[in-house]
């Protein structure tokens, strides 16, 4: 089942796309593997926080037996990995370092232990009037890295080379980390129920929501590359494609929100039209309104801007109102506005 999908990019620079797109191909595999599935949650570009730490997940599988966190990462060339972890790559035959996307997913996969044992009394069941803990639970970490990359498997540490998988092949490799549960179940290792599944998805994509506001991957801009600079300084993404040119759009001398409509008629029951007797909600789709009329729930889910047809409309909360926002044209308008005395 997928909580929350890769969304279309929306940058501007070369290399923001091609690391977007990389995402974007291994949710594909994902989603085609586990779309349908009831005993795995995929929540992809997934913002946690906890204490004064902030990561973003690329990928996050919740399975019956525990976790698993895949960090994407678009390279082409060569790569090798060190007896120390250590990780280079080539680009046109000159070799550099490279941060290892392995120690970057431990890092993340640590926050995420954090935040959830935080929360546990809402999360988890109880065992003989006793809290669930996470301990036992499986904890793994993979890299995901281009199809066209050229690993040195050879040299790797082992534990190092089990981690590593190119895209296609990525799906195969949870489904097999996954299968690993049924020796767990055998020897009675902690499973996480339908409704504990459920809580740990819900609660992430809550938590998410209430962080992601300002807080979107940063793409660093690679500086123009002349003649004169270095080889190590060379983008590591491939050339983009003829067809792909952006031309940014001048941006409006002041984004507003359209607030003039009667807030009570913005949205409707897709049931039986009732306008003023609703409550907004959030679950794992997003927002949505439940009515107290006919118990319908209605998404708030936005159809393309408006303002310039871009598909890519969020719908945030602040207090009682609901606003949509264009990704592309920074158009903002009013969705919804919860009555006074509305839970």
């Amino acid at each position: 089942m997928i909580l929350k999908d890769k969304e279309a990019y929306s940058g501007t620079d070369e290399r923001g796309y091609y690391g977007h797109k990389q995402e974007q191909d291994v949710a594909f595999h994902l989603r085609r593997e586990f779309g349908d599935s009831e005993q795995v949650r995929i929540i992809d570009d997934l913002v946690i926080e906890h204490g004064e730490e902030r990561a973003q997940i690329d990928h996050l599988v919740i399975h019956p037996y525990g976790f698993i966190i895949i960090e994407s990462k678009s390279i082409v060339g060569e790569v090798q990995v060190n007896a120390e972890g250590e990780w280079s790559r080539s680009y046109k035959g000159n070799w550099t370092g490279m941060p290892s996307p392995i120690r970057q997913a431990e890092l993340q996969k640590d926050l995420l232990h954090a935040l959830l044992s935080n929360n546990l009394a809402r999360l988890l069941g109880k065992l003989l009037g006793i809290q669930t803990k996470l301990g036992g639970r499986d904890w793994q970490t993979l890299c995901a890295v281009s199809s066209t990359v050229i690993l040195h498997r050879e040299k790797m540490p082992k534990n190092v080379a089990d981690k590593v998988v190119k895209t296609e092949f990525v799906a195969g490799k949870v489904k097999e980390i996954i299968g690993n549960g049924v020796s767990a179940f055998i020897k009675v290792k902690p499973r996480f129920t339908l409704l504990e599944l459920e809580n740990l998805g819900s609660f992430l994509l809550e938590h998410a929501a209430t962080h992601q506001a300002g807080t979107e991957k940063v793409e660093q801009k690679p500086e123009a590359q002349t003649p004169s600079q270095s080889p190590d300084t060379a983008p590591v993404s491939e050339p983009a494609p003829q067809s792909y040119a952006v031309t940014p759009e001048p941006a409006p001398a002041e984004t507003l929100v359209d607030t003039a409509a009667p807030t009570e008629k913005l949205l409707t029951c897709k049931q039986c039209g009732e306008a003023d007797n609703l409550s907004g909600m959030y679950g794992q789709y997003g927002y949505y309104v439940r009515c107290a009329t006919c118990n319908t729930n209605t998404s708030m889910k936005q159809p393309p801007c408006p303002a310039c047809g871009w598909k890519s409309v969020k719908v945030s909360k602040d207090g009682p109102s609901y606003t949509a926002a264009c990704r592309k044209c920074d158009r903002q308008y009013l969705v919804y506005r919860q009555a006074v005395g509305k839970a």
